[in-house]
């Protein structure tokens, strides 16, 4: 049987000495550390709880950069898809088993994808690392959030160059984007034949955009065929009005402030449906893929707020 020590040449499991990481324990490799949620995932890799965990000096492990979590679904064993259906985590490792090569995971900030560790990933944003620690959200710490390797936004994916990635990840990242067709069309624009784009999205029915209207195919198409500040400005209104309310009398000044400065905001509100509408529209009409896998929300209406598509590119353009 083929297991996760197969594809582990080196690395190291580590623990610091001190409270900056508190009792978490990393694999060290290729200059990252990569987090293992619970001793249990210690014997997907081949290694012994506690006896193979190094304890080291929390500069030491500081050193490392972050990486992905380790991830469990499809390493030690089969897992059944109700046992997958129980966690989002589990859901997101189910959904990334496929992966290899090199990728890109853009917006990773301090949740980084779990992705099998014979992946090498590379990390884009839009924002610097200090930028994403400024914006750090209560209980978040600088130590969670991933070094950028480079600068580049999901809409347009600049700077990758064309068929040089074998998947895409994009977490919570398209319903910041202002033209999410364009995005995906540049995500399959830098995948190789046969490479796999990743998204995993908020249902708007379940997160602060519950108030908002459905965005709608015809809005989508406008924004990849007709760019216009001016819609991007209404984008503003609606998130400060109905998603993330701010007081009537301040609420014009904010939306302004917003705006001039770019700030990252949802510029769509997708239901599970609707957006696999978008999806579909995507493969017949602009960009094809040749397999198309996808799973609506969880069952939990609070805690499970997202929905998960997979899709491969296929090896010519619509």
């Amino acid at each position: 049987m083929t297991t996760a020590a197969s594809f582990l040449p080196s690395g190291v499991l580590c623990q610091a000495r001190g409270s900056r990481f508190g009792e978490r324990v990393f694999f060290c490799r290729h200059g990252r550390r990569h987090y293992l949620p619970s001793p249990a995932h210690v014997a997907t890799l081949g290694r012994r709880w506690p006896d193979d965990v190094v304890q080291v000096d929390e500069a030491v492990l500081a050193a490392f950069a972050v990486g992905s979590d380790i991830p469990e679904v499809g390493q030690a064993r089969a897992w059944s898809m109700t046992e997958i259906e129980s966690s989002s985590v589990r859901m997101r490792e189910y959904f990334a088993q496929v992966l290899h090569g090199y990728g890109l995971e853009v917006g990773a900030g301090a949740t980084p994808f779990p992705v099998p560790l014979r992946c090498h990933v590379v990390y884009g944003d839009r924002l610097s690392h200090a930028a994403l620690v400024r914006g750090r959200y209560a209980g978040q710490s600088e130590d969670q959030f991933v070094w950028p390797d480079l600068r580049t936004e999901f809409d347009t994916l600049a700077g990758i160059g064309d068929e040089s990635l074998d998947f895409v990840i994009g977490c919570h990242v398209i319903e910041s984007a202002r033209n999410p067709i364009g995005a995906m069309e540049a995500a399959w624009r830098t995948l190789r034949p046969g490479g796999y784009l990743i998204l995993v999205v908020s249902d708007k029915d379940r997160t602060f955009d519950r108030r908002r209207p459905t965005t709608s195919l015809d809005h989508v198409l406008a924004d990849y065929q007709r760019p216009d500040r001016a819609r991007d400005y209404q984008h503003y209104v609606e998130y400060y009005t109905l998603a993330h309310e701010t007081p009537e009398q301040d609420r014009a000044a904010i939306i302004d402030r917003e705006f001039a400065q770019g700030n990252e905001i949802h510029f769509h509100a997708w239901t599970y449906d609707s957006f696999m509408t978008l999806v579909d529209y995507v493969n017949h009409n602009v960009v094809r893929w040749d397999d198309i896998s996808s799973h609506g929300p969880l069952a939990h209406p609070e805690l499970d707020i997202e929905f998960y598509v997979r899709l491969r590119k296929a090896e010519a353009r619509v």
